[in-house]
């Protein structure tokens, strides 16, 4: 049975993570949490290599942003994935979030086992509630008019296009939501949202005050950039690369706003439950298989 677990890198959630783990009963050592931040009783590393002693070692989302240094924003010193290679051993397991193709080669030829928990499906869905939360008040902050009676668009009609849809639907927005598939434009307007397909943004766009775009891969370019109307908002929550044609939106003057990482923003508490539930239903799995 699987008793201790060290948290290495991360923000608010990372730190939630920690805590609930430890009111769970895990012994729980922490690492990267030393600038500006109170880390009440938990247990800290003196050096990364004293926090990977535990059996379990949690990074966080992302967990790396380029490869080199573990994410981990209230570190005083930066955080060596040199070092953490150095210092693990092949028997450690790792939990890790949204780990890139270039980290995952890396764990599987240094021989340490790493499972993704950003890619688990119990994750996505209840981490999609607090991003369009953040979402919609990104847009109620920087509109100039109210979403009640305003149209928006959400391109695509995924875990987080489906509970954004509903926010927006009961705040009284006119929504248009666009797809690809026949099944998810049937399910649109048995919503009592209007549909569209995905590849017809442009043709749209103008009749919009607000467009949130979930599809990572670019939907949003120049023809439905300059179709826009002035004023209008454009929210990105994808991930990398994101939707919009930056380039163009900004010779254009358009008003863009690439919302990454949301949970961890907006609602960091409720972000750090979805984490710890996750990391647990994994530690079970693996105590049972």
């Amino acid at each position: 049975m699987i008793k201790t677990v060290s948290v290495v890198g991360g923000d608010l959630r990372a730190l939630t993570l920690a805590e609930l783990l430890e009111k769970d009963g895990y012994e729980v050592i922490v690492c990267g949490f030393d600038k500006s931040i109170d880390t009440g009783e938990l247990r800290t590393a003196k050096t990364l290599c004293d926090a990977l002693d535990s059996e379990v070692i949690v990074l966080p989302i992302p967990a790396s942003g380029d490869g080199i240094y573990i994410n981990a924003p209230y570190a005083e010193e930066k955080l060596s994935m040199d070092e953490f290679f150095s210092c693990i051993g092949p028997s450690k397991l790792v939990l890790a979030g949204h780990v890139s193709k270039k980290l995952a080669d890396r764990f599987a030829a240094e021989g340490v086992a790493c499972i993704d928990y950003y890619n688990r499906e119990e994750l996505m869905v209840k981490n999609a509630v607090p991003t369009a939360e953040g979402a919609v008040e990104i847009a109620l902050s920087e509109m100039p008019v109210t979403l009640y009676g305003s149209s928006a668009l959400v391109i695509g009609y995924g875990r987080i296009g489906k509970i954004l849809t509903s926010i927006l639907l009961a705040l009284g927005a006119k929504v248009t939501v666009s797809a690809r598939r026949l099944g998810d434009i049937a399910w649109i307007e048995s919503v009592g949202a209007k549909a569209i397909y995905t590849d017809s943004v442009a043709a749209y766009a103008g009749n919009f005050d607000v467009i949130f775009n979930t599809v990572p891969s670019i939907v949003i370019g120049e023809e439905a950039l300059a179709a826009m109307k002035p004023e209008a908002l454009v929210i990105d929550l994808a991930s990398v690369p994101g939707g919009v044609d930056i380039e163009a939106a900004k010779s254009l003057n358009r008003r863009i706003i690439w919302a990454l990482s949301l949970p961890g923003k907006t609602a960091p508490i409720s972000a750090g439950r979805i984490i710890k539930d996750t990391v647990q239903n994994i530690l079970a799995e693996l105590e049972v298989g």
